[in-house]
């Protein structure tokens, strides 16, 4: 019997459509996934499920859950919904109260759910039951790893014993082995519990890895659906075909690229954070890179990974002069610095890639007023060439010079990262570092964007220094990896073999925790 039953769903927003005429049955104790690009209607629909649409949607056809259609009334629909179905958010961080420790967020999830439940001892019981230990209920969301606000977030979602249990998109932030963790968790609690399970994402071989059974969306319509090694060995929507096909290509390895002589060198590098006490007294430093050493050559890629927390991004900071090191020095093309001290000149040679390009840049900023900024580094004669600059930074990422006078709410997230790399071309540097790239992207937009990299390397002779928890678009960039835990470098070596014969424990358990293929 179907838990969820969806007849002819559509959802419009001032007249333009969102979901067209969608059906759909999920069983009761069934794993069901929905694959699609940004904007195709899987996040919209696990929200017309759970009643949590905005006002402004019109919505026509049938949602029933369990046999009964949803109520009308969002009293009742919210006693439903805080009975029988939990829901796991895509970024725990924003989901999570900041203000509130994590036991008092469950146990106001199991209040709210009315299941008599006494409060202190469920708390415990259900963060135990997600991998948390006790204390954890006593620690702010920030006091807490990724990995450790997804399994808050799964705790509250479990707290009204759901029969459904809808995960949107719960990690494509995680590294390989905290992502493979949270699945497995899933998984086992599902099986437990014999819960249904809704599981949306953009990442093929996660969807694969927990679902029996999928479901393809394309510009709000259902293309196919299936179960899932028929639909993934047979597919036959081209749609559904193209989507295999990018997920397969950006595992292909970039053709080889011309190396030359140390652009960048990082010489015994460390980073330490006063924590704690009082004005008076301080605790122990943290120390978050710790005396790291590398070099990156002219026109190589160079891929740091590791768990989150290992100190990836402080490390770049530094590099890119955001930060300071509390001891060693990077030199970079022959001129030494500690962060900071950065000459402009020299500051414009290196550009950082954010991870999140829609927050990086300014909402109220025009296109071309942000991608100019960072000419004020060159001094007036590159201000005077600016137009010309423009120009030539968002034609090199495939884009037209009018969509300069264009805000960047107005763009697709294939599109702003676009944007965010003709940003760091502006200056025409040598050494581009790249966070998480393409994290945010579906998988067809990540080939485009992959694609993209690999040409201007290829026409402009940059170096990349790319840091990710995708091994696979790391195996197909990047000549060297280096692998980073607890602020150190633990190896390092040729993808290729780094990944065929990995030494050091962590490198062995990215590599067991990856995915498999899907094709």
């Amino acid at each position: 019997m179907a838990l969820v039953d969806i007849d002819t769903l559509s959802i419009s927003f001032a007249g333009r459509p969102a979901v067209s005429g969608l059906s759909l049955q999920i069983e009761k104790g069934e794993r069901f996934g929905i694959i699609g690009e940004s904007g195709s209607g899987k996040s919209l629909t696990a929200l017309a499920i759970a009643g949590l649409l905005p006002e402004a949607a019109a919505v026509s056809g049938a949602i029933a859950f369990d046999g009964a259609p949803l109520p009308a009334d969002e009293h009742a629909m919210a006693r439903l919904r805080g009975r029988h179905i939990g829901m796991v958010f895509q970024e725990p961080m924003s989901a999570l109260n900041p203000l509130m420790r994590i036991g008092e967020q469950v146990g106001e999830a199991i209040t709210l759910s009315d299941t008599g439940e006494p409060v202190d001892s469920t708390v415990v019981a259900l963060l135990q039951e997600v991998g948390l230990e006790p204390h954890h209920a006593q620690r702010f969301p920030h006091q807490l790893s990724g990995g450790q606000r997804q399994r808050a977030m799964i705790a509250m979602a479990l707290a009204s014993q759901p029969e459904l249990m809808i995960a949107d998109e719960p990690t494509s932030a995680l590294d390989a082995i905290t992502q493979r963790v949270v699945l497995d968790l899933i998984a086992e609690i599902c099986t437990r519990r014999q819960m249904t399970l809704l599981f949306i994402s953009h990442d093929i071989r996660a969807v694969a890895a927990l679902c029996s059974r999928i479901g393809v969306m394309h510009d709000g319509q259902l293309v196919e659906e299936g179960a899932t090694q028929n639909l993934l060995s047979s597919p036959r929507a081209a749609y559904t075909r193209k989507l295999l096909a990018a997920s397969q290509m950006e595992r292909r390895p970039s053709p080889p690229h011309k190396v030359g002589a140390p652009l960048l060198r990082v010489e015994g590098v460390s980073r330490d954070y006063s924590h704690g006490g009082f004005w008076l007294w301080r605790g122990a430093p943290l120390r978050a890179v710790d005396r790291v050493s590398f070099e990156i050559d002219a026109g190589e890629c160079v891929a740091l990974v590791g768990p989150s927390g290992c100190g990836k991004t402080t490390l770049a900071r530094m590099i890119v002069g955001l930060d300071s090191a509390s001891d060693g020095r990077m030199v970079l093309d022959g001129q030494p610095y500690r962060g900071r001290d950065l000459p402009p000149l020299l500051r414009a040679g290196l550009s950082l890639v954010f991870q999140d390009p829609f927050s990086s840049f300014d909402p109220r900023m025009t296109i071309g007023d942000s991608l100019g900024e960072p000419l004020h580094l060159l001094g007036a004669d590159a201000r005077e060439g600016r137009e010309a600059r423009l120009h030539e930074a968002i034609n090199s990422v495939g884009l037209e010079p009018a969509m300069l006078r264009r805000h960047p709410h107005e763009f697709s997230g294939g599109q702003r990262q676009r944007l965010a790399i003709a940003r760091a071309l502006v200056t025409r540097p040598q050494l581009l570092v790249l966070d998480e790239p393409v994290s945010a992207l579906d998988v067809s937009l990540r080939g485009e964007v992959l694609a993209l990299l690999s040409g201007l390397r290829a026409e402009h002779g940059l170096s990349y220094l790319i840091i990710s928890h995708d091994l696979d678009m790391v195996g197909a960039m990047a000549d060297r990896v280096l692998v980073m835990e607890r602020g150190r470098i633990v190896e390092e070596g040729a993808p290729e073999q780094l990944f065929a014969h990995p030494q050091h424990q962590l490198t062995k358990a990215l590599m067991a925790a990856r995915l498999p293929d899907v094709a």
